[in-house]
């Protein structure tokens, strides 16, 4: 398989799962939505809500890795990687702004319940409700992640985890609102008790998101253990010398390596370029075939 099938291969997995997701969140941000209207479950509707926002964060994945797929050119030297940082990023901070509106809403409810107006207890189908969008979310999420890490797509993982927090929040809901439905109106305040926990659990992992993506956006080297690995593996090439210099970061899913070495400077150009070459093989098997390696060759003295 060409690299180019290979793309087209990982890009068609990627919107399938995204596409089922999209599905998914529609049947239960319209079961969420009916329950917590009709069985009176602020948890509930603060849920759906989570599920609605599912919808911006699936179609940023669909769009953000369309675009990341498309291949070099003049304007774009390095490829088109950074939308689908771009779109993890957007992820993270739509789980931001969901957290904040639902913890508002559900502060505002435990101070009423605090000042003698506490909420009714929901309807017992909101609980089975919350414990089908649990259940649904929870399988969305081990399906996401598995094509995520096949994919290495940042933008996958993102919203696989997006699925897990929407899990939370619906276990969350299930334990708020079957308080008040199984013990009686003097549990019933857990039902906002639990929509604070399900904004916590959101901000937590938003703000997880957006910072490893802006670590990206804004030309973050890799991790000083991937950076030792890589001078390892230059000074692991016979012919190379003192490697240096070296500078890295991501574009999209992909590292790009820049590094000196030196080499004597009495060899051949063609035996040069055969050595710079080994080792920017071994870096694109390491670290993928579409990582950018540029080597900077310098000559070195050889002593009489």
């Amino acid at each position: 398989m060409t690299a180019e099938g290979g793309r087209e291969g990982m890009g068609r997995a990627e919107g399938r799962v995204t596409w089922l997701s999209v599905w998914v969140n529609t049947g239960l941000t319209a079961l969420k939505f009916a329950a917590g209207i009709f069985g009176h479950s602020q948890a509930l509707l603060a849920d759906a809500i989570h599920s609605l926002s599912d919808f911006a964060t699936d179609f940023a994945v669909l769009v953000g890795v369309k675009l990341a797929r498309r291949p070099k050119d003049e304007d774009h030297a390095y490829g088109h990687g950074k939308y689908e940082t771009l779109a993890a990023a957007l992820i993270g901070a739509a789980l931001a702004v969901a957290a904040g509106k639902i913890g508002w809403d559900a502060l505002q409810r435990i101070a009423d319940a605090v000042r003698g107006h506490p909420p009714a207890p929901a309807a017992g189908f909101a609980f089975w409700a919350a414990v089908a969008s649990a259940g649904a979310k929870e399988w969305l999420y081990h399906l996401t992640m598995r094509v995520a890490k096949a994919t290495g797509s940042s933008a996958l993982a993102a919203n696989a985890w997006h699925h897990r927090s929407d899990a939370f929040s619906s276990v969350a809901t299930a334990v708020g609102v079957g308080a008040g439905v199984f013990f009686g109106a003097d549990w019933a305040v857990l039902d906002p008790v639990a929509a604070l926990f399900v904004a916590v659990v959101l901000l937590r992992v938003g703000w997880r998101l957006v910072g490893e993506q802006l670590g990206s956006l804004t030309d973050q080297s890799l991790s000083p253990e991937a950076c030792a690995e890589i001078l390892a593996m230059a000074r692991a090439v016979e012919g190379i010398e003192d490697p240096h210099n070296l500078r890295t970061r991501m574009v999209g899913r992909y590292p790009v390596i820049d590094l000196h070495v030196r080499m004597r400077e009495d060899l051949p150009l063609k035996e040069a370029h055969e050595i710079a070459t080994k080792l920017e093989r071994a870096l694109k098997t390491r670290f993928g075939a579409e990582s950018i390696a540029t080597l900077h060759l310098e000559p070195v003295k050889q002593p009489k």
